[in-house]
């Protein structure tokens, strides 16, 4: 199996986690990055990724929809074997929303969104991935 190592990136297209993605590139560090809706701006980070030599696949992931996380653990399943690795190093969970309500007018549902995505869909996307993180204490490799 590689030794290479890999991260996944959710929300890696723009932001915060496009710069993640491409810092990783930089330091020798494959990536899957996750895109909500803008497969295009996705493409984009991993043809950057690509010029540095680097692999990085884009999935498409809601991280507030967790029924959507078993077919997205096959498709990390399926690219990492496609890498010749069954594990991957790194999972950094920086999808988020942006929440443009005051306090005073935030509804029900508005919070139940952020919720589902900043706390729930990070507790069980991490549940969901467990077994398929390298443990740097073992000889998995």
């Amino acid at each position: 199996m590689s030794k290479e190592k890999i991260a996944i990136v959710t929300g890696g297209s723009r932001g915060l986690g496009r710069n993640t993605v491409l810092s990783l590139a930089a330091r020798g560090i494959d990536s899957i990055l996750t895109y909500h809706s803008n497969e295009a701006q996705a493409g984009q980070v991993a043809a950057l990724v690509a010029e540095t030599g680097r692999k990085a696949r884009a999935l498409r992931l809601d991280t507030g929809d967790t029924s959507a996380f078993d077919a997205f653990v096959n498709d990390v399943r399926t690219t990492l074997a496609n890498w010749g690795a069954d594990r991957f190093d790194f999972l950094v969970n920086n999808a988020g929303t942006s929440h443009h309500n005051s306090i005073e007018k935030t509804t029900e549902a508005e919070l139940d969104a952020l919720y589902n995505v900043h706390f729930k869909g990070v507790f069980f996307l991490t549940q969901k991935l467990l077994p398929l993180i390298r443990d740097p204490t073992t000889s998995d490799r």
